[in-house]
């Protein structure tokens, strides 16, 4: 019996020839120690990551947003340089349209007095060389343009009153009413020239009349007829 228990003593005690030694650490150790050799493996990815592929690929990301950002504000330079000059050609083209207009009516002024300058052996002659209307800024208000001239010797200086009257229908009926500027009645205009004058205005057309025209009658100091006249419709 001796024999016996001490062989199994030999194969199961202290004196055995193989022996186990077991750790005495708590059971969660394990899962934590695996979960740091993870997190290390993660972070060791991810640094050889994002010093290789995806570092260069978060640096062409950023070098195009620069270029973006760049392009962009060539493009709004170029856009206000466009736009400075649109605002150049469009004043250049008024200012040449401008000067041409001037141009026209300089050359028409310049052979309006070489004919009224030009003296000729004929007898003097009195015309309406300009007779215009045009619509002024207050509602039925209208302008008129007159320009009296005189042509042959300008041996005589022309005298009287020019008469503006307005030609209109009126309750189914012609009427002539006198020029009225909004606060009175339009009086006659004294002439008195040797070669030309201007006469300018403004006057109020009445609401009530219909088919109106503005007739200009110059009549001479001492004469009752008028001399010479002129009728214009009122532009519409």
């Amino acid at each position: 019996m001796r024999r016996v228990t001490r062989r199994l003593k030999r194969h199961f005690g202290a004196s055995a020839r193989y022996v186990s030694v077991r750790s005495q650490r708590p059971w969660y150790w394990r899962p934590l120690v695996a979960g740091l050799l993870l997190l290390s493996g993660y972070l060791i990815g991810y640094w050889q990551l994002a010093g290789g592929e995806f570092g260069s690929l978060i640096s062409n990301i950023e070098r195009m947003a620069r270029e973006n950002r760049l392009m962009q504000a060539k493009i709004v330079q170029g856009e206000r340089q466009l736009q400075v000059e649109r605002a150049a050609q469009s004043t250049l083209a008024k200012e040449l349209a401008s000067l041409q207009d001037e141009d026209m009516r300089l050359k028409e002024d310049v052979a309006f007095y070489r004919s009224i300058l030009n003296e000729n052996p004929g007898a003097n002659q009195l015309k309406f060389h300009s007779f215009k209307l045009s619509k002024g800024g207050q509602e039925n208000q209208y302008d008129y343009h007159i320009l009296l001239v005189q042509s042959g010797r300008h041996d005589k200086i022309v005298q009287g009153n020019l008469k503006l009257t307005l030609g209109a229908m009126q309750a189914g009926k012609p009427v002539t009413l006198p020029l009225d500027d909004g606060t009175s009645s339009t009086r006659a205009i004294q002439i008195n020239f040797k070669y030309y004058q201007r006469v300018d205005g403004s006057f109020i057309v009445p609401n009530n009349t219909t088919g109106r025209a503005v007739e200009a009658s110059f009549i001479e100091t001492g004469a009752n007829q008028p001399k010479i006249s002129q009728r214009v419709d009122l532009p519409s």
